[in-house]
């Protein structure tokens, strides 16, 4: 029952995120690369986050920052452009969002297992809670980091925006950490009603180049 509520709700927001593609349906051997990558990139998250400590840091926020939220948005990051980001099937800004997403939930649903399965005593309150708050974040956080893959992909200046992805995507995950560590989830479930918000409208922004593109 436990690993059901831990898997369900990533799997669920992929299908969601790959019905958005509308107009020319990405393979789906590559959607499941895209997960199978994300579920990879929890291992060397888990090792850096290992060096690179709380005790490293002079405060919460620069830990929580650099030793947590770049860290993970890097290696997802770090998969996307190193074995999605040059696929010729990335050939529309939309596809951006959808493979990064799916590299998101990849790594939520891993992580989500382990939380759920190291902490027996309050499975059930664990699985419930993140299925609103973590599993989403991750899903926010594929969706700017995909936007802005999908923009630098047909860019003359691709580097500044995949460092404008990464850095916007690090900064909501920091931001929605922070809160949580200095226990103001209030706080923390603002930030995913936020981004979810600004997710939506950058989904249906790129939708809309797809159905430019495709109506020509």
């Amino acid at each position: 029952m436990y690993l059901v509520l831990a898997t369900l709700p990533p799997i669920l927001i992929a299908y969601f995120v790959y019905k958005q593609d509308k107009y020319e349906k990405e393979p789906l051997s590559l959607i499941s690369l895209s997960f199978f990558l994300g579920c990879l990139s929890v291992i060397p998250a888990i090792i850096f986050e290992l060096v690179y400590n709380q005790s490293l840091f002079p405060n919460l926020f620069l830990y929580v920052l650099f030793g947590i939220a770049f860290i993970e948005e890097g290696v997802k990051f770090f998969f996307l452009r190193k074995y999605i980001y040059k696929n010729k099937n990335l050939d529309e800004p939309m596809d951006g969002i959808v493979y990064a997403v799916m590299v998101g939930l990849g790594f939520a649903l891993v992580e989500n297992i382990m939380y759920v399965l190291g902490n027996p005593e309050q499975s059930f309150d664990i699985a419930v809670l993140r299925m609103f708050t973590a599993i989403p974040l991750h899903a926010i956080c594929g969706v700017i980091l995909g936007y802005y893959i999908g923009l630098a992909k047909f860019s003359k200046n691709p580097f500044k925006l995949l460092c404008l992805g990464l850095s916007f995507a690090t900064t909501i995950h920091c931001l929605y950490n922070y809160f949580i560590f200095i226990d103001k989830l209030f706080l923390s479930i603002i930030i995913i009603v936020i981004g979810t918000y600004f997710s939506l409208k950058a989904i249906n922004r790129h939708k809309n180049v797809s159905k430019i593109k495709h109506s020509k």
